[in-house]
């Protein structure tokens, strides 16, 4: 009789003879290091540009959102009480929201203008250490 472990690979159509576990671990660490903004071995460049397509995406707030929620009748009926809802409470959220845009956009651009100045200055001490 064979092991539950054994049916299960089967079923499944993977066998641990044609999989090495080793180098598909060391493929997924290796894929996850270099997806996240603080990778171990990544270039300075390349987190920045990470977190900066990151900042870009998330930086917009806004009070417009599609309504989620439940599904069925229930959703169905809660959906233009939501939307109403939210109509209305607009002129409420909606400049706080607009302030939060600009203050996003102001450090992002004071973000920006750091890190070239940083840049510059390594430039600098980089060539004094030639000299």
């Amino acid at each position: 009789m064979p092991s539950p472990a054994d049916e299960n690979g089967r079923q499944a159509g993977i066998s641990s003879r044609d999989i090495d576990i080793a180098a598909l671990f060391a493929q997924l660490s290796d894929e996850v290091r270099r997806a996240g903004p603080r990778a171990a071995g990544a270039t300075s460049s390349s987190v920045r540009l990470n977190a900066r397509a990151a900042a870009e995406r998330l930086y917009r707030v806004t009070a417009d959102r599609p309504p989620g929620g439940r599904t069925g009748v229930q959703g169905a009926l809660l959906k233009p009480v939501k939307l109403t809802l939210r109509r209305l409470m607009r002129w409420y959220v909606e400049p706080v929201f607009a302030d939060q845009r600009a203050f996003n956009d102001a450090v992002l651009k004071l973000i920006d203008d750091l890190t070239e100045e940083v840049d510059r200055l390594k430039a600098q001490l980089a060539a004094r250490e030639r000299s």
